[in-house]
């Protein structure tokens, strides 16, 4: 065994902790888990020491360890993601024990479920992506890497969402729709259509508004 880090120990990050913890308490998985943030002061945050980049980086090397993101945006998750393949550094995985994972269900390295989620069957997940509490991925979906699903989000069967998408809290997507890449849904929105690439769409029915051009959700 080795430890985990949690890339970023913002609001999100906590939340990635509380869930680590209790998959370690159900069964010990990690022998011990950190926070890595690259702007926190402090050595110590949530319970949890706190280790810069580099620190990380000669720890993992020397004893092992692996990383999940915990951050909200898709463009710097994917930053992020590059940046520990560049220094060899392995992505984990971290679901919460109250979810429930289709056996056929694919999840790439450096996912993330949060509370009280459905991931059905035949489901694949790519690497590094997101699903936040309560949401329901159908069966037959393919999420793109660096996404990130929000809470409450309600996405139907047999859909494809691009790489380093953002869905919005609580947004339905009816079953066999496409979503790009680099597209964002706006939170309460409704998906009947089709949404193209680098798109930024909202409202019920959700139409695109405009193009997502600086792929920053938290603005």
């Amino acid at each position: 065994m080795h430890p985990l880090f949690i890339y970023c120990a913002g609001g999100f990050g906590q939340e990635v902790m509380d869930v680590a913890r209790r998959r370690n308490q159900a069964a010990k998985t990690w022998t011990d888990i950190f926070f890595l943030d690259d702007v926190c002061e402090r050595a110590d945050r949530y319970g949890a020491r706190v280790f810069k980049f580099d620190a990380a980086r000669e720890w993992i090397a020397a004893q092992g360890g692996e990383v999940v993101i915990a951050h909200g945006e898709p463009a710097a998750k994917q930053a992020i993601a590059a940046r520990l393949a560049a220094h060899d550094i392995a992505l984990g995985t971290v679901v919460d024990t109250s979810t429930i994972v289709a056996d056929t269900a694919s999840l790439g390295p450096g996912t993330i479920i949060t509370p009280l989620c459905s991931i059905s069957s035949n489901v694949v997940l790519e690497r590094n992506v997101s699903v936040n509490t309560s949401s329901i991925v159908g069966h037959d979906i393919h999420v793109g890497e660096g996404s990130v699903i929000s809470s409450m989000v309600n996405i139907g069967g047999h859909c494809r969402v691009g790489r380093g998408t953002y869905i919005g809290m609580g947004s339905l997507i009816k079953e066999g729709l496409s979503i790009g890449q680099e597209v964002i849904i706006g939170m309460g929105s409704v998906v009947y259509h089709d949404i193209p690439d680098g798109m930024i769409a909202l409202g019920n029915p959700a139409r695109p508004m405009r193009k997502n051009e600086d792929k920053k959700v938290f603005k």
